[in-house]
């Protein structure tokens, strides 16, 4: 699939009290994790940022052109920065996500504009998605119309919304759409990655 992938850390970060995508999880920042999960399914990478702070990961940083409007601002970005047919948009603070998920989500688009999963609660979640260049004109609309729901869209093109139950045989599926928002969402995670290695640790075979 020829795609580019694109990483949101634009947000305003409130709840954190610091930019969310450069608080280390593990070692490594959380948009560290993200990018790791991109590693070669994507035609390139880039990140969605109004911060200089990450020029350090090597990769195009690309501004908002209006930071009030959200994901459809992102959406537009990162459809107006690419020459692929579709882009994979994912957030910063999504440690979680995995290869696995990236490459099924690709998988989905066939004739759709817009492919977007559902978390375990039924959920949307539209910045952990696959968007066609076919959407760049409505998202462009929506926006100049001063409309701002990301549902929006998915009402007016193709849009394939994904089931938890569809892709949740994929390994950590349970913890791909966790956000990192507040301190003790780090902490949370923390512990759940100390979980995940000391389970690995018990299955690897012992000499």
């Amino acid at each position: 699939m020829d795609a580019a992938g694109f990483i949101t850390a634009g947000g305003l970060s409130s709840r954190m009290g610091r930019d969310k995508g450069l608080i280390e999880l593990d070692g490594r920042s959380l948009i560290e994790h993200v990018i790791g999960a991109f590693s070669g399914i994507v035609t390139d990478l880039s990140i969605i940022a109004n911060s200089s702070e990450y020029d350090r990961f090597g990769l195009p940083v690309f501004g908002d052109m209006n930071r009030a409007v959200g994901p459809l601002e992102a959406i537009r970005t990162a459809l107006a920065n690419s020459a692929t047919r579709c882009v994979l948009l994912c957030a910063c603070d999504t440690p979680f996500v995995t290869r696995e998920l990236f490459e099924f989500l690709l998988r989905q688009i066939g004739e759709y504009n817009v492919v977007v999963p559902r978390d375990q609660q039924g959920m949307l979640e539209p910045l952990c998605a696959v968007y066609s260049r076919e959407v760049f004109g409505p998202v462009s609309e929506l926006i100049a119309s001063g409309r701002r729901k990301v549902s929006d869209l998915f009402e007016r093109v193709p849009t394939r919304t994904i089931s938890f139950e569809e892709f949740s045989h994929l390994s950590g599926a349970a913890n791909f759409f966790k956000n990192i928002n507040t301190p003790d969402d780090l902490e949370s995670a923390a512990g759940i990655l100390a979980h995940l290695r000391s389970f690995r640790s018990e299955q690897s075979p012992t000499e």
